[in-house]
């Protein structure tokens, strides 16, 4: 696993890493699935989100997730086929995300947004780093 679920006062915290950019945004899908209650994924969403730096990417990657949640009733669950193009104005992430219809008897968290509070993309040692604060 390379993700961690940190301890918040509020909100729900958690750091994803990964060698790859496109590793470590997969493993926060991963993160961002443990929190809100996701399970296998039984049909997939093609999503794409183009932002202006890295951080408003995550941001808006966890914004589109909270979206898809909403607007389809879903949980989400994982992300497979991730891939991060590196624009000359910007960054463009392509992926396809597994969800499981929302059933009455699930228990699923309510994700109200991202913030950018304490928001965090490195690159440090050889790994990427990236760290989210979900709004509940």
């Amino acid at each position: 696993m390379s993700y961690e679920i940190l301890e918040h006062t509020a909100d729900e915290k958690f750091q994803a890493s990964g060698d790859s950019l496109e590793e470590a945004f997969s493993e926060a899908v991963k993160a961002f699935s443990e929190i809100v209650g996701g399970f296998n994924g039984q049909t997939y969403y093609s999503i794409e989100v183009e932002s202006e730096s890295q951080e408003a990417l995550l941001f808006d990657f966890m914004d589109k997730l909270i979206f898809l949640q909403d607007v389809d009733n879903v949980v989400i669950s994982y992300a497979e086929d991730l891939e991060i193009e590196d624009l000359e104005d910007g960054y463009r992430l392509t992926a396809k995300i597994w969800a499981d219809n929302i059933e009455n008897s699930m228990s699923v968290m309510d994700v109200k947004g991202p913030t950018y509070s304490e928001m965090e993309v490195t690159f440090e040692e050889g790994k990427w780093r990236l760290q989210v604060v979900l709004d509940i």
